[in-house]
């Protein structure tokens, strides 16, 4: 679904906060000064709230929302009168309107990362500690904006999980033909898309591998699994690479091929930036919420992190620890197995803190394969 922040002011106060503001303008102007704007605000931030808020403004406006989450979460807890950590939802503002500013981004940071019902309740709260009437009709605006696309998107769940549903029941009497199964493979892409569910995706990509054999809808088909691949990864290098090489030859002019062609060392670096620290506000919102059902999507979105982001072995061993946390040993043993990349010595030594050892042999094998 559309980002329903994507009209948002950010910052929410410039009056509060125009050194964020003027960052934003310039990532508005120049999208593709993302890095240079990031490195010039991080090296004129000093110790204060303002000019570490502008880095936060910068991370959010560069599409880095999880990274902006976890400077912005710091700011609140450190601007906050009273303890408690960054991810309380119940929070008291008095009268201290810096520190609802804070909030309001962070629930603008909240709802770019997909925690829509997170940031609502954090929009609520702030809303009734606001006397300025201007203020309080903008934050009116985004409440009732929120609200509608939070049930807009359950309603979207619902609806898929019958159309799968029915889907299976043609296959099931033999009458589904290759369009019905097509469908149903959008219909688990955007289930995934909702819940973060891995085993969503990887049922897409099943239907979409078997579709490679119906000439009429085949292009549509690969680039589809392409695509898939690029947003939450493979679930084999040769799977990967084979449908990549298959693109190739049915659409040589496909833009899904041209994604990822363009990056240089600066966007890597980003992406790998907001991967890890996607794991670690997952990794601390999975201790938050434990057992429940909460906990439960959160760890599963962890996966996907580990998954779509393999050059990056900590968010596999961050989502592992999630899981030992729990007493999921098997499910932690399944998230180290998504990285591509080898493990470091203190990620070993931490996964074998927590009772779960990984032989360094197998490790480089995995490497070299």
């Amino acid at each position: 679904m559309q980002d329903p922040s994507a009209a948002w002011r950010v910052p929410f106060s410039p009056r509060l906060f125009p050194d964020s503001t003027a960052v934003a303008r310039w990532l508005a102007e120049s999208p593709q000064d993302a890095g240079r704007a990031i490195a010039a605000t991080q090296q004129q931030s000093g110790p204060g709230v303002e000019q570490r808020h502008a880095c936060g403004v910068a991370l959010l406006c560069a599409d880095l929302p999880f990274a902006a989450w976890t400077l912005l979460a710091q700011l609140v807890d450190e601007a906050r009168p009273r303890g408690g950590g960054p991810l309380d939802e119940h929070l008291r503002f008095d009268d201290d309107p810096v520190l609802r500013a804070l909030h309001v981004d962070l629930a603008t940071a909240a709802v770019r990362c997909g925690f829509w019902d997170h940031a609502l309740r954090t929009l609520v709260e702030v809303t009734s500690g606001i006397t300025e009437a201007e203020e309080l009709a903008e934050l009116v605006h985004r409440g009732e904006g929120l609200t509608e696309a939070v049930n807009s998107q359950r309603r979207n769940h619902s609806f898929h999980r019958r159309r799968v549903a029915w889907f299976e029941e043609l296959a099931d009497h033999g009458e589904a033909t290759s369009t019905h199964r097509l469908q149903q493979a959008k219909s688990l892409l955007a289930l995934g898309e909702i819940d973060h569910s891995l085993s969503r995706f990887d049922a897409a990509a099943e239907l979409l591998i078997a579709l490679d054999e119906d000439e009429e809808i085949r292009d549509v088909a690969v680039e589809m699994l392409v695509n898939l691949h690029l947003r939450v990864g493979a679930r084999t290098p040769e799977e990967r690479e084979r449908a990549r090489r298959r693109l190739h030859r049915l659409r040589p002019n496909s833009a899904v091929l041209r994604v990822g062609a363009s990056y240089d060392e600066v966007d890597r670096m980003m992406r790998g930036m907001e991967a890890q620290q996607a794991s670690r506000v997952l990794f601390a919102l999975s201790e938050k919420h434990g057992d429940a059902e909460g906990g439960a999507e959160v760890r599963e979105r962890m996966l996907l992190v580990a998954r779509a982001h393999g050059d990056q072995p900590r968010c596999a061993v961050t989502a592992a620890l999630a899981f030992l946390a729990r007493g999921q040993r098997t499910r932690a043993e399944a998230a180290l197995r998504l990285t591509r990349a080898p493990l470091s010595d203190d990620d070993l030594t931490e996964l074998a803190a927590h009772g779960l050892t990984v032989v360094p042999a197998a490790r480089s094998r995995k490497a070299a394969g």
